[in-house]
């Protein structure tokens, strides 16, 4: 039996994702009436999912508490966490922990984790066991060579640099505002070298929000990427301004 822990978004999508492949699950939430398979007397737990907010203080005491009541033989962590750790928690059991952050659009999140690989890093050398369970479990599987890469991937590859197209579609937007000029009509300049090269991406220069892409900044110690954050900010005040603007033409 696997356990889940945490049934939000991610949680309840790995415990549909395996219960699916035919893999018994128990989903254990704060909120109980999420919780699934309680009833069932947890015994032998093959893997401990942890689907829990990465970005809240007492995350590594929160898994802890977890791998000595339900005794996993292995631990992976699918919240996006501050590199390290994985490491930093393998210090302090036996049994393995794995890192393997979630990826995917939340509206989708079953669709892409059935069509994304599983990226998959053990903080320390796995058995051939513990590895044919994970690879029988995601399919897709690849494998990293240690956690604090994997740890960063998601982070700097995924949540972060998607919010750096969305800045820079934000910059060219207020640009485009300020000089009183269509912004989709601009950006047809670079509609057939995206085309040709895939390297001119078009973004929709909307207010980044959800939980992912600015709360995810503050997961590393480099303060140059806050910047997306600021610029986010000033989006969002230019934004209002044009609104209240337009608004006050209209009286």
């Amino acid at each position: 039996m696997d356990v889940i822990l945490g049934m939000g978004e991610v949680g309840a999508t790995i415990f549909e994702l395996l219960s699916t492949r035919g893999h018994r699950c128990m989903g254990i939430d704060v909120d109980s009436s999420k919780n699934k398979n309680v009833d069932e007397a947890p015994s032998n737990i093959d893997a401990l999912h942890v689907c829990t907010p990465g970005d809240v203080p007492d995350f590594q005491d929160t898994v802890l508490k977890a791998v000595e009541l339900y005794k996993p033989t292995y631990i992976m962590i699918h919240s996006t966490v501050r590199p390290g750790t994985a490491d930093a928690i393998q210090e302090k059991i036996t049994a393995h922990i794995i890192s393997s952050p979630a990826r995917g659009v939340h509206r989708r999140f079953l669709k892409d984790m059935q069509r994304y690989s599983k990226f998959v890093a053990s903080a320390r050398p796995i058995t051939k066991d513990i590895r044919d369970d994970i690879e029988d479990k995601f399919k897709k599987v690849r494998w990293m060579s240690d956690t604090k890469t994997l740890e960063f991937a998601k982070i700097l590859t995924d949540t972060t640099y998607y919010g750096w197209l969305i800045n820079y579609a934000q910059i060219t937007k207020m640009i485009c505002d300020e000089n009183g000029i269509d912004y989709d009509e601009m950006w047809s300049f670079a509609d057939e070298i995206q085309e040709y090269l895939g390297n001119r991406p078009k973004m929709y220069p909307g207010i980044i929000g959800g939980h992912c892409v600015i709360p995810n900044l503050a997961l590393t110690d480099c303060a140059d990427i806050q910047i997306i954050g600021k610029i986010n900010e000033m989006f969002e005040k230019h934004t209002k301004d044009t609104a209240n603007n337009t608004a006050d033409t209209q009286k």
